[in-house]
């Protein structure tokens, strides 16, 4: 029992390190070898259900750091200080199952001790893949965020999409385990590892010789093709989040709006951005936004804004409205993704024997396939706040043509812990997956401009109250968008046929 413990404690610390890769504080080589102490511990467990145990411990030590400052949420909002643990506590452990149920599979299809780094990479991102459609559910577990910092290996998502790179991250770790076996048998995998890293790297460095290649055409205002900028403002009011719903502060929320648009610039905006729920009261649908409108009207460019909408079916729900010069609403984006226990709140029918889930929002989420907004930026997606962690949103507006991408958001719930940062570079591999440009207003920050090679061309601090004017480049680099735009995740569906074919294998060789 004492030896069982150490490694679930092993397995603990190894999720927990393995974290710290994450933005922030962003210590991404760890991420190669901090997994390998639970690959060490997977490789010698004597059933599926040690793995499992394994996995878990793993995966709430990764999630319990990673989403530390669920607490500190809890507590901003009132909660006592117990409930804040709880809620981390319970968090950390259901989005552990994944990593539980990705051990105990890798455990059951492992073959040899050749192929088995690449079979546990493969039932993991087959479970990785598949949990995204799961709900409720946080995808802040994508290994490929921990190399965030290294552009060269992240354009790989462009081509296999958000879990190809994490895919190479778990073998090395899993190769670094059997090294610890025996170090003969892992010098072929060693050696495949570092080729591949090699390939995804040389492509990562023809995507960026592209990027430069773009970026001195549209620089260059004598060139032949060198087409306008598109200028943009993003509005950062940075209002407390708890001030934001109190009608005594409604004046002083309208005043800090004007004010900061009021401000001095160089020339008119082409589209001005607001965050998520902007506006501190519900926005009939179809009505024209107050405030809103007579901004638009009065800088003569279309608006983008984040409110709470209420249908005339009486329902509320989180969306973007694109309000025009005129100041008529031309068009609207309803939240698909909504916040499980923040804006919906899941088994609803005991909501009144349980005090707290009844003080908690229920929102509707808009339908899956949503019509673009025309902007100046061309066709444009929307996602708000959480959706941004989602692939499959962005790359559904991309399939559809999507040029550029608004993720208007409110932070705010996380004052200054490593969330909002988390949050923001997600965005990083949204616009590089799809190849779109993509804009994020927040109302704490951080907010700023993504090109579609994932580089941060302007920003505005987290907590700063300011607007941020910038351009983007109205010449699309990517016509034809990204092959996983246009193909889906065929990376993962191609883990996922690996991992059918492994079991049926397995289940065949144990009937016969």
């Amino acid at each position: 029992m004492p030896r069982q413990l150490d490694r679930i404690l092993l397995c603990f610390l190894s999720g927990a390190l393995t974290a710290l890769a994450l933005p922030k504080p962003g210590l991404c080589l760890l991420a190669w070898a901090s997994l390998a102490p639970a690959f060490w511990v997977w490789f010698r467990c004597g059933s599926w259900k040690g793995a499992l145990l394994a996995g878990l411990a793993a995966g709430a030590g990764f999630h319990g750091v990673l989403l530390h400052w669920i607490y500190q949420t809890c507590t901003y909002a009132g909660m006592p200080p117990g409930v804040g643990v709880l809620a981390l506590v319970l968090l950390a452990l259901f989005l552990g199952l994944n990593w539980g149920v990705s051990g105990a599979l890798g455990w059951w299809l492992a073959p040899g001790r050749l192929a088995r780094p690449w079979v546990w990479a493969a039932a993991w991102t087959c479970v990785t893949a598949a949990s995204a459609w799961w709900t409720p559910r946080l995808t802040v577990d994508l290994l490929s965020y921990t190399q965030y910092k290294f552009p060269s290996l992240i354009q790989i998502g462009a081509l296999a999409g958000p879990h190809a790179l994490g895919f190479l991250v778990l073998a090395a770790n899993a190769v670094l385990a059997e090294a610890w076996e025996e170090e003969g048998r892992s010098v072929l995998n060693a050696g495949l590892v570092l080729a591949l890293l090699a390939g995804v790297a040389a492509y990562g460095a023809f995507e960026l010789v592209h990027r430069k290649e773009f970026l001195m055409r549209t620089a260059s205002p004598s060139a032949g093709s060198a087409q306008p900028m598109a200028r943009i403002e993003l509005v950062q009011p940075a209002i407390d989040q708890y001030r934001k719903w109190d009608s005594r502060f409604e004046s002083e929320i309208k005043a800090v709006y004007e004010e900061l648009l009021s401000r001095p610039r160089k020339a008119a905006p082409d589209l001005v951005v607001w965050p998520e729920s902007a506006l501190p009261w519900l926005v009939e649908e179809g009505t024209e936004p107050p405030l809103v409108s007579d901004q638009a009207r009065r800088l003569g460019a279309p608006q983008v804004v984040g409110v709470v909408s209420q249908g005339e079916d009486g329902l509320r729900r989180c969306s973007a409205l694109l309000v025009g010069p005129d100041g008529s609403v031309q068009g609207a984006y309803h939240k698909r993704q909504l916040v499980p226990f923040g804006e919906w709140v899941p088994f609803r029918f005991i909501a009144d024997h349980i005090g707290i889930l009844n003080q908690m929002g229920d929102l509707t989420p808009g339908p899956s396939r949503q019509e673009l907004l025309s902007t100046p930026l061309g066709a444009t997606g929307v996602s708000i706040c959480y959706e941004a962690t989602f692939p499959r949103w962005n790359r559904s507006d991309a399939a559809q043509g999507a040029r550029a991408v608004i993720n208007v958001t409110n932070d705010g719930w996380y004052k200054a812990t490593w969330g909002p940062h988390l949050h923001f570079g997600s965005n990083f591999f949204r616009a590089i997956e799809n190849r779109v440009h993509v804009v994020r207003c927040g109302n704490t920050g951080i907010s700023g401009v993504i090109d579609p090679w994932g580089f941060v061309t302007a920003s505005l601090g987290l907590n700063e109250r300011g607007r941020l004017d910038a351009e983007l480049p109205r010449e699309d680099p990517f016509p034809r968008r990204s092959p996983y735009a246009r193909w889906g995740d065929w990376f993962g569906a191609c883990c996922g046929i690996l991992v059918l074919v492994l079991a049926a294998l397995r289940l065949g060789l144990r009937k016969a």
